[in-house]
């Protein structure tokens, strides 16, 4: 859908732009705009992000913002003493998951990016993610071990930085069920 919308002759997008006067990029074959048009396809993956903080949302007792309203609180207040920590284990569950998912990006950017000479990764290697090289190395070199190797790489990558943000989650994240009465 996304080559079909970012076509620089005859997508809608593009088709657009020309109603204006602006020559549209070559958003999939220019290495300048290779990575602009995937960081344009990633809010549509954002949905599971969003069920789980309308789960969140849900999670929050009502009771909380009467109380605060009556105290005197506004809208703004509201939300930054009753919202945002209420809904902080939420964030930091799907923080932990997109930063996960956004070091293992590959489905977009295989399809996307254009195959040369047996590799993804195109144009010019700006579509090149970190399990696009693997891949490369594993199905397109068919050297296993190296991209095995590079695999335990991204698990020991992803490992501190999931440590890192756990340890930080002490200071940020409220848990109802831990505080002290």
């Amino acid at each position: 859908m996304w080559t079909w919308l970012l076509n620089p002759v005859y997508g809608p997008i593009d088709g657009f732009l020309n109603l204006f006067g602006i020559q549209g990029p070559q958003w999939f074959t220019d290495p300048k705009y290779a990575l602009w048009g995937l960081i344009m396809m990633a809010p549509w993956g954002a949905g599971g992000e969003m069920l789980i903080f309308l789960a969140g949302l849900k999670g929050i007792d009502k009771n909380l913002y009467e109380v605060a309203q009556i105290d005197g609180a506004n809208r703004l207040t509201r939300f930054f003493r009753i919202t945002i920590p209420m809904l902080s284990p939420t964030i930091f569950f799907n923080l932990v998951m997109v930063i996960i998912g956004a070091l293992q990006s590959f489905d977009t950017a295989y399809v996307i990016s254009t195959a040369r000479a047996g590799t993804l990764g195109g144009p010019a290697d700006s579509t090149l993610f970190y399990m696009i090289y693997v891949y490369n190395r594993a199905f397109a070199g068919f050297k296993m071990g190296y991209a095995s190797a590079l695999g335990w790489i991204l698990f020991a990558i992803i490992m501190v930085i999931t440590l890192l943000v756990l340890r930080s989650s002490t200071f940020w994240v409220y848990y109802e069920a831990e505080r002290k009465h």
